[in-house]
């Protein structure tokens, strides 16, 4: 009898055990990151069809994915996407932002994941603007909190117009009211192909360090994942495959 009890709670025991596996299999906590961006800088990111997509969308993805992570996305105005990231409403930054000095005084950033020059767009009638020195006593529309409103700022005599959206400065240089808008080349070449008032008056040598990920400080860990996931991508052509998708190659 005792032999026959004791095997009968073996077999509970095993059963037991196959369930408890089962059941935290099943209740496998998800890891979701809260990623902010702005979705008014085509390629990098945009809304079609009521979607978001674009280079910088694809990209943190394919990095979420490898990574085992679900990503909740924030759109919200470029200005507000740091001190969100500063007071943890989001996790981290995509939104063709560049890592300056300044910016690293606050928060950290993955490794630049891709490089453009900065672009002057003007009406087609307008001449003379060959560089950012030929901007001086004009009106030039930047989009708040950018790198371009940066390098507006250190252009002597120039008066700067800022927007929350660089669409909106796009539609106050069609209207004439500002001589010139700075923006990204990749950013610059979309406008151009949709509106045939506007030409690229100068392309910039650039001086800056490309487009990061963002990411509170105290962050190494998952930073280097990112790191290391970027690379990966590189290496395996998916990256180049997005930028041919995006960027036209």
């Amino acid at each position: 009898m005792n032999k026959l009890i004791i095997g009968i709670l073996m077999i509970v025991s095993l059963i037991g055990c196959g369930q408890k596996t089962e059941v935290e299999n099943t209740t496998k906590k998800v890891k979701k990151l809260y990623v902010g961006t702005n979705a008014e800088y085509k390629p990098y990111e945009y809304i079609e069809n009521e979607k978001l997509v674009g280079f910088d969308i694809e990209f943190m993805e394919e990095l979420a994915k490898n990574l085992e992570y679900e990503i909740e996305w924030k759109n919200m105005s470029f200005d507000g996407l740091l001190p969100a990231l500063q007071t943890k409403k989001i996790d981290m930054v995509i939104a063709g932002m560049t890592p300056t000095e300044e910016r690293k005084k606050a928060v950290d950033f993955t490794d630049t994941y891709y490089n453009s020059a900065q672009a002057i767009l003007v009406n087609k009638d307008t001449y003379g603007i060959e560089s950012l020195n030929d901007l001086k006593g004009k009106t030039v529309g930047v989009q708040l909190g950018t790198i371009q409103e940066t390098m507006a700022n250190d252009i002597e005599g120039v008066e700067i117009k800022r927007y929350n959206s660089f669409t909106g400065a796009i539609l106050e240089l069609n209207n004439k009211k500002v001589d010139a808008v700075i923006v990204g080349e990749v950013v610059a070449n979309n406008y151009l192909e949709n509106n045939q008032k506007l030409k690229l008056a100068a392309l910039l040598e650039d001086k800056q360090d490309g487009s990061a990920i963002a990411m509170n400080k105290g962050n190494e860990k998952l930073i280097s994942e990112l790191n290391e996931e970027i690379k990966k991508m590189k290496e395996s052509g998916k990256y180049q495959e997005l930028i041919n998708k995006y960027f036209g190659g």
